[in-house]
């Protein structure tokens, strides 16, 4: 082969070289996108048959559900529908009904109560949140509003529905607690549900 044959002979296996190196690169980056993939090929030794096996995982958060009714207001009122000579000279009265609390949770869980308010609102300003008292039952209403939030109920155990009610007790006197109608006399009071 003389000198001109041989410098062709280089220039053209250089020149298939670099063609080879840009297909090789053209080839190899889509794989690098896909590299967290599997495959599965069937071919004649394993007939029509191949298998892939993968993990599937998932997070399952707390989820905690708290139902409160009546769902916006609680009325004050005395089982005989008004107040009388005989609640002001106890001294207080029991509301009537209660307010029912329904929890739901797959995880430990407790309710709380809050007034949001220390004095009640509108035309009698001057009756604390304190003048009233709750419980869990109806003979047991000995427990103050507060603005702290305080422990109603709790469980450490999931529950698909644990229910409470909460009766209230209203404190009366004679110089405290003059004539007002119901809009006019309100105290915002919060139920929440959370981790214990």
């Amino acid at each position: 082969m003389n000198r001109s044959a041989f410098v062709r002979w280089l220039e053209y296996g250089s020149s298939i070289g670099r063609w080879l190196g840009m297909v090789a690169v053209a080839l190899h980056l889509p794989w690098a996108n896909v590299a967290a993939q599997g495959s599965c090929v069937t071919n004649r030794t394993n007939n029509a048959s191949c298998r892939l096996d993968i993990t599937i995982s998932s997070t399952v958060q707390a989820t905690r559900r708290l139902v409160v009714t009546p769902g916006t207001s609680f009325s004050l009122t005395p089982a005989s529908g008004q107040l009388g000579v005989e609640d002001y000279a106890a001294g207080m009265f029991d509301a009537s009904g209660s307010i029912q609390l329904l929890v739901q949770s797959n995880a430990p869980w407790r309710v709380r109560m809050q007034s949001l308010s220390g004095n009640m609102s509108g035309s009698c300003t001057n009756k604390s949140a304190s003048t009233i008292l709750w419980g869990t039952t109806a003979t047991a209403r000995t427990t103050p509003v507060s603005t702290a939030a305080t422990t109603v109920f709790s469980g450490t155990a999931p529950t698909s529905g644990q229910t409470r009610s909460i009766f209230l007790r209203v404190g009366l006197g004679w110089l405290t607690d003059a004539p007002v109608a119901e809009t006019n006399c309100t105290l915002p009071v919060s139920f929440s549900v959370g981790a214990p």
